[in-house]
């Protein structure tokens, strides 16, 4: 009989790490023969082939579905990946496997099962549990008596993490293998169920428990908590006169007044079985253990415990979806979005996505294709834009549009769309920091104190420090004698005294009340804008391109330049381009007040360089810059050296979530636009005011 041969798409570090080892090792007895692995990113595939001797890779999921010289297809993603390439697997005449979560929800399960069934193919799921050896002595010594009360316990420190796979909840994406294994020791599901389940939105919507009973009488509890302080999966199931426990590393049996331990490692167990029961089935044509059809039950269970059911359990029967016939509306493009596969996966619902090196490579166009999403890396030339002439919008994750050169693009009549908001948020954030704890000079405190002062000015250490205390101790001496003002007037004149702690430098002040320019307008500027005026702040802003209503419909007040940078805070938010670079020079800095402080996250080179140093130097300001012209800014540089400067690393919109939200808002506009909903999108007259 001639090995089956696989599809596997999806090569991320699990399935490299757990999977593909042990079907390479089914390879080699000749059980399988690795055809070809997909994904979106070309270097894990490319990487999977070569470690893994996959006769080839490619970047078209959709497209190998569809091949001739495919039996199985393996697939490791998201929940919303397993449901709808399996869909389509499974209607391709592919038998299948699938990772956990198998599918979104238990409806869409209970289609895999019926399609698979209809259709005479295996359809299986990734809940390795079933084939643990400690289970499974348990499930055997059950036998028709059954137990009488069971304890499930599965916990993991996942604290503030959101449920990953595209699952549900936490139970959904990593609990349901202990409760699988619960309805697979117990042989089905239970007849009575009272669930409760944390608040979402909530730490505790990561926390689920359960009491259940069977229709024999059993009783069980199941506790899932997964802002634990430690990984612990535990059974325990209970007979007459007897105990049998299975945790992490052993299966213990007390009977009789005596204990039986028998070291039985859990933890990577079943993962060879599961694929090798997989793939008997096939020889076979009968279920295996873990088919979905035997599995989705215990989906449904997890819904009703993650919505804090109570009542009796009845398992429904398959539901309408015609949702799943729904007609696709093209695929998409996705070119660099490696950080992004997250979001992009949401699209699958109704909408393949292809790799850019998939189409890349080949000399077919690709008429299907009628959307990208573009990530940092190689812009879309017009040699990929032949290939996909029903192209109508680009979404790019990214501030900068410019690098991607969008005007052709335009020219061609196509879209785009960006994510500005989410990157809006992020920085708009990280300035109102920067303002609060420059008006209430920080920065400064910060610096004495690391130097051995006290107060708000860096300068006061060392000498400088002791020679003003020594003043303030000499000062009701000086009094009695009738020469405080001369001595007053000599200290006013020397260099120390001229930077007197409680100058405008170094007086702290609190940011409500204070007058904020802002220069630029547009979604960066909006949302610190907001951010201000609910701090009770006075915005003045300063735009050539925002109308006068949008800003005062933020509390803010349109105003000339030279009003905003008379300001006790100046914020820029302009985007760079040649008409604006150096757009602030020494003129412009000079009218800058004393105690102003700047603020700088949008690009360094929209102040000149040269004239930003010698306005420092004088002292008299502070500014906090997270972008410069060169970067990363020199070892050397000037700055570096400067008291009065607050310096980052361009990490003003660079966290984690803002990249996940700004993929999302890229793929929510994208499919909006497929979708015929009005976008904003850019125009040439936004990119030429645009970095």
């Amino acid at each position: 009989m001639r090995p089956v041969r696989a599809l596997v798409i999806g090569a991320g570090p699990a399935t490299n790490a757990m999977h593909l080892p042990v079907l390479a090792g089914l390879r080699d007895t000749g059980k399988i023969e690795l055809a070809v692995v997909c994904d979106l990113e070309h270097e894990r595939s490319e990487l999977a082939r070569s470690q893994f001797k996959f006769r080839e890779s490619c970047g078209d999921a959709g497209g190998a579905l569809r091949r001739a010289d495919i039996d199985a297809v393996y697939i490791f993603g998201s929940a919303q990946m397993h449901y709808e390439y399996g869909l389509a697997a499974l209607q391709n005449g592919k038998h299948l496997f699938v990772e956990k979560p198998v599918a979104p929800g238990f409806q869409q399960a209970l289609a895999l099962c019926e399609m698979a069934r209809t259709r005479g193919l295996i359809a299986a799921g990734g809940l390795n549990r079933r084939f643990y050896k400690s289970l499974a002595a348990v499930r055997a010594r059950n036998g028709n008596a059954g137990w009488r009360s069971v304890e499930v316990v599965f916990h993991k420190p996942e604290l503030g993490k959101p449920a990953p796979f595209g699952a549900r909840t936490w139970l959904s994406a990593n609990g349901i293998h202990a409760l699988d294994a619960l309805v697979f020791a117990m042989d089905g599901l239970p007849a009575h169920l009272t669930a409760i389940a944390g608040d979402p939105g909530t730490p505790e919507a990561a926390i689920f428990s359960a009491v259940m009973s069977w229709p024999n009488g059993a009783q069980g509890v199941f506790l899932c908590n997964n802002n634990a302080g430690a990984r612990r999966e535990g059974y325990v199931f209970h007979g007459v006169a007897e105990t049998y426990t299975v945790d992490e590393g052993s299966l213990t049996i007390e009977k009789d007044g005596s204990t039986t331990r028998t070291p039985i490692a859990s933890l990577g167990d079943g993962i060879a079985a599961e694929h090798e029961a997989f793939l008997q089935g096939i020889q076979t044509g009968r279920p295996p253990l873990h088919s979905i059809c035997a599995i989705a039950p215990s989906l449904f269970l997890a819904e009703l415990i993650e919505s804090g059911f109570s009542g009796r359990v009845e398992l429904p029967q398959a539901g309408q979806e015609r949702a799943l016939q729904a007609p696709k509306r093209g695929s998409i493009l996705v070119a660099n979005c490696a950080k992004h596969q997250a979001a992009l996966t949401r699209l699958l619902p109704e909408f393949p996505l292809v790799a850019f090196e998939h189409v890349n490579r080949s000399s077919e166009k690709r008429p299907d294709i009628r959307a990208a999403i573009v990530g940092a890396g190689p812009a879309l030339d017009p040699g990929i834009l032949s290939k996909i002439p029903n192209l109508s919008v680009i979404g790019v994750i990214g501030l900068s549009v410019a690098r991607n050169n969008p005007e052709t693009w335009l020219a061609r009549g196509i879209s785009i769309v960006n994510a500005s908001e989410a990157y809006a948020e992020s920085v708009a954030e990280f300035a109102l920091g920067l303002a609060i704890l420059g008006r209430r000079r920080a920065f400064g405190s910060n610096s004495a104190m690391r130097a051995g002062g006290w107060g708000t000015d860096p300068s006061m250490t060392g000498f400088r420090s002791r020679l003003h205390r020594m003043a303030r101790a000499a000062r009701p001496a000086i009094k009695s004698l009738g020469l405080e003002a001369n001595a007053a007037k000599l200290w006013r004149q020397s260099p120390v005294g001229r930077r007197t702690p409680g100058s405008a430098f170094s007086t702290p002040r609190d940011l409500n009340g204070a007058v904020v320019g802002i220069i630029g307008w547009g979604a960066n500027a909006r949302a610190l804008t907001l951010r201000l005026t609910h701090a009770r702040a006075r915005v003045l802003v300063y735009s050539e391109h925002g109308a006068p209503s949008e800003i005062a419909s933020c509390g803010a007040a349109a105003a000339s330049l030279a009003t905003v940078l008379g300001a006790e805070i100046v914020s820029l938010h302009r985007g760079l381009s040649a008409r604006t670079r150096h757009f602030l020079g020494a003129a412009e800095l000079a009218q800058l007040r004393p105690g102003t402080v700047l603020i700088n996250v949008a690009r360094g080179a929209l102040i000149e360089p040269k004239a930003l140093i010698q306005r420092l130097r004088q002292g008299d300001i502070f500014a906090c810059l997270d972008t410069f012209e060169e970067e990363p800014l020199p070892a050397s540089h000037p700055l570096r050296k400067l008291r009065n400067v607050f310096l980052t690393s361009h990490i003003a919109g660079g966290s984690h979530r803002m990249q996940a939200e700004a993929a999302d808002e890229v793929v929510r506009k994208v499919i909006a636009h497929l979708d015929g909903a009005p976008q904003e999108t850019l125009t040439l007259e936004r990119l030429r005011n645009m970095t």
